[in-house]
């Protein structure tokens, strides 16, 4: 049987026309005016699609367009939604501002992610990662930056969860439609769709092209479920994250390699690479071979002009995390790809290898991204420390606290996590500026002028409205286990509006620690059913289909959730997803986080809940180590770890019940006469001064623009002109550096000074055999530390020296430079010689080091 789909548009009459494009671009996602305007259309359809824009307007019939048409409380929206889409595309945006003294005319930064958390309604995110991901590109477009993400569109995405009647996880995969999604088809110039092929053992494999628009952002998604390609292939981009490493390295090979080529395809020429993760690595790999191939490129000047134009982001926390291929499977996979190419799969595995000469080492993915990026950063001041440790041995011999790698604090996308009473709140008190420029701290001390009442009102509303939805999952998941009509009318007690709560959403992987909150169950029951001041708990999150550990903890909570103390009081909450998200962290006072540190890399979920008046109770780890300052809410230890992980369970666990007790539950129910918690409301505006300032993706988005993004655009463009000439040069100069520097010394290094004494001058000396490279060429730097924490650096100071003299004849040069002494105490110093070159981005970047 041959069964044939064809696709009928819709005809919009003229008045209508603006409603289809509005629809296509996601800005809507975060514009509550649009957002309303689409629900008017039909409120239950809204709903029921997980307010997709397409389903509702596909579900028109002629009649209803012409109603529509005629209703003139309808297209007065319509026209006052278009003229707010029109002024953000055509108001002058940070990045215009920003350089408009500068030709940047080709500046364009392509982002490659394997997930992209945009909107429920669009199935291509399983998590944390995702999620990033999508606020990135929204605050990128908010900001104006020429920006394009690269991606996969899964025809059946993250797996959906369900609990059978015993609590434990069940997963079904959704079908996408594409065609109901506000995604659309790429096409050439003759209106053709556009397709890639990329090389397979024994086959081509064919990709398929679609887009999505927001803002000025716009994604490219590939698609390998058509019919050119086998029921094998096709499958390349069914599941996110559910194959078996057979599947991934398919996977992640269109995602790099069919992703470069479709920026080639539709003629984008990306000036700047962000690789966020492991997973889109190969890209910097069919980088190179592109370089060789249509360049001309030796190895080693690719390698040089791909590193000098990428920015690697790296969020795993643990060596166990990385995505590693065999060198089996990676000759399998590539080979085919490398054909007719002067690069080979041997060259390849030395990129992605802690050690390139150890042939049985698997391939590294983040290793692969580390060495083919020029600059590297993890996504929290202390994962930045944890992400060093993990690549210390790429950069042996030097101190862990030099690895090059760097951090950028993750942040979210304000204005779509934050609550609609809440703006309308900003709107009136802090002015437009709160979604304008989120990072200008004076914005933010506006906070101090919301009267206590409508701030405390704003949140109980959200609170309000969780509860409701809470009841309504809640039934929802009883019909669906059949559970009895008694069941689904005792699910509309759950949870009160007026109680304080507490809630716990996010992946269950056992690192998280999802149990600790109930690990004593006697002192759980008489915290939550204190008569006097009561406490009830929202929980939800996925375990992965394959983390049995995961699934043994939800099904725990579920059995303890069912029991009758706490019927009322325990709630989980199915199939944890962007829109449930966005209920939970609206509406609940306190959000608990109990990773084991330090594998919470950065964490966003408490970002969000603070930047909706909610409070943060968690372990010093992630972003919350930056985040906390003694007012904004309460920690759990001190930043300890610890050697016996059960003792660690039981030691915090004791503290998180006692905080509770003490401080948490009693500060929400003091009251004053006007029946208002005064102190937690400080808190509460005390988080949102110190959280939104802090932890939004405009400030997360600009700190990549002007520490990554703009350097790699110049030498971009530097090792471009004249047919690559200074790129060339530099190399030769560089291998010519290489070949002499193991002969180069430190031969004497002190600090002189008469009076060691707090404001007297002192002076840094350095004398150096050069072995006849001119001093201009080295750099010689005092790396210092006062009063230094420990036997590393932590936060070392770095002075360059200055030649002021130099014997030829005995290669000897002088370097030296005075300066006044700042500070008393303990100094801890040590003196380093670099190549110097305009080229050279990082000091440490090429392994060339002369210690003094």
């Amino acid at each position: 049987m041959n069964i044939q789909e064809y696709y009928i548009g819709l005809n919009f009459p003229e008045g209508l026309r603006r409603l289809e494009s509005l629809a296509y671009n996601l800005w809507w996602t975060y514009n509550n005016s649009a957002k309303d305007m689409f629900k008017m259309i039909n409120p239950d359809l809204w709903r029921d699609s997980q307010h997709n824009p397409i389903e509702v307007i596909q579900s028109l019939s002629e009649h209803d367009l012409e109603e529509l048409e005629r209703d003139q409380v309808f297209l007065s929206r319509l026209d006052a939604v278009w003229h707010e889409y029109i002024d953000y595309i055509q108001n002058p945006k940070w990045f215009e501002s920003k350089n408009n003294n500068k030709n940047l005319s080709n500046f364009q930064v392509a982002y490659f992610s394997a997930e992209y958390g945009i909107h429920e309604s669009i199935q291509s995110y399983a998590g944390g990662l995702g999620i990033l991901s999508g606020d990135h590109c929204k605050s990128a477009s908010d900001l104006g930056i020429p920006f394009i993400a690269v991606g996969m569109l899964y025809r059946n995405g993250y797996f959906h969860q369900y609990l059978n009647s015993d609590g434990w996880q069940q997963e079904s995969y959704p079908y996408n439609e594409f065609m109901k999604m506000p995604i659309s088809r790429v096409r050439d110039e003759n209106g053709d769709e556009v397709y890639v092929k990329v090389e397979a053992p024994g086959r081509e494999i064919f990709v398929k092209l679609w887009q999505v628009d927001m803002g000025f952002v716009r994604f490219i998604l590939l698609d390998t479920d058509i019919d050119m390609n086998s029921k094998e292939d096709r499958a390349i981009t069914g599941k996110l994250y559910d194959g078996d490493m057979g599947m991934r390295i398919k996977q992640e090979i269109i995602l790099g390699i069919g992703g470069l080529r479709a920026l080639s395809k539709i003629g984008v020429l990306p000036t700047v690479f962000h690789i966020n993760e492991g997973h889109p690595a190969f890209a910097l790999i069919e980088r190179v071979r592109t370089l060789m191939v249509e360049n001309n490129f030796l190895l080693d000047e690719a390698v040089e002009f791909v590193k000098k134009t990428t920015v690697f982001t790296t969020h795993t926390p643990v060596p166990a995390g990385f995505d590693v291929f065999s060198p089996e499977e990676m000759d399998n996979n590539l080979k085919p790809v490398l054909k007719d190419s002067p690069l080979g799969v041997n060259d390849i595995m030395h990129f992605g290898r802690f050690y390139p000469d150890n042939p049985k080492e698997p391939f590294s993915m983040a290793v692969c991204g580390i060495k083919l990026s020029a600059f590297r950063n993890g996504v929290s001041k202390l994962h930045g420390t944890v992400s060093r440790n993990i690549f210390a041995d790429l950069w042996p011999g030097l101190d862990n606290s030099f690895v090059p790698i760097d951090y950028v604090t993750n942040g979210v996308h304000l204005p779509t996590w934050i609550a609609d009473e809440l703006k309308a709140l900003y709107n009136r008190y802090l002015g437009e500026n709160w979604y304008i420029k989120p990072y200008h701290f004076e914005v933010w001390d506006n906070v101090d002028d919301i009267p206590d009442l409508e701030l405390f009102e704003a949140k109980q509303t959200q609170k309000v409205r969780l509860v409701s939805f809470v009841r309504a999952k809640i039934r929802s998941s009883i019909k669906a286990r059949g559970g009895s009509h008694n069941e689904i009318l005792k699910a509309n007690e759950i949870l009160n509006s007026n109680v304080l709560t507490l809630g716990f959403a996010r992946r269950f992987a056992t690192y998280k620690r999802a149990y600790m909150l109930f690990s004593d169950i006697k002192r759980l029951k008489d915290i939550l059913n204190n008569t006097e001041m009561p406490v009830q708990i929202v929980i939800a999150g996925k375990a992965h289909p394959k983390d049995t550990e995961g699934k043994e903890i939800i099904k725990k909570i579920y059995h303890i959730a069912r029991r009758a103390e706490f019927r009322d009081k325990i709630a989980f909450v199915e199939d944890y997803d962007i829109a449930a998200a966005k209920y939970i962290i609206r509406g609940v006072d306190v959000w608990i986080n109990t990773p084991r540190r330090p594998m919470e890399a950065s964490g966003t979920s408490g970002m969000k809940v603070a930047a909706n008046g909610g409070l943060n109770f968690s372990i010093m780890d992630g972003w919350w180590v930056e985040g906390y300052n003694g007012y904004n809410g309460w920690t759990i230890g001190s930043g300890e770890e610890y050697s016996d992980n059960q003792y660690q369970d039981y030691v915090e666990a004791q503290e998180i019940y006692d905080k509770l007790e003490h401080d948490i539950v009693p500060a929400f129910y003091e009251r004053d006469k006007a029946g208002l918690p005064r102190q937690w409301i400080s808190m509460m505006k005390a988080s949102l001064k110190e959280v939104c300032v802090n932890f939004n993706t405009t400030r997360m988005v600009k700190e990549y623009y002007e520490n990554y993004y703009v350097k790699l655009y110049e030498m971009h463009d530097r090792y471009s002109a004249n047919n690559f000439k200074e790129l060339k040069e530099f190399i030769a100069w560089r291998n010519d550096l290489r070949n002499r520097w193991n002969e180069i010394r430190i031969n004497e290094c002190y600090l002189n000074v008469d009076k060691p004494f707090l404001g007297e001058k002192a002076e840094l000396v350095a004398n150096v055999y050069t072995n006849g490279i001119k001093p201009e060429n080295i750099a010689v730097y005092a790396i210092m530390e006062f009063n230094p924490g420990t036997t590393s650096f932590t936060n070392p100071v770095f002075k360059e020296l200055e030649v002021v003299e130099t014997d030829e004849n005995s290669g000897i040069s002088i370097f030296k430079k005075s300066f006044n002494l700042k500070c008393s105490g303990k100094l801890k110093l040590v003196f380093a010689a670099f190549p110097n070159h305009d080229f050279v981005v990082n000091k440490f970047e090429n392994n060339l080091i002369a210690w003094g």
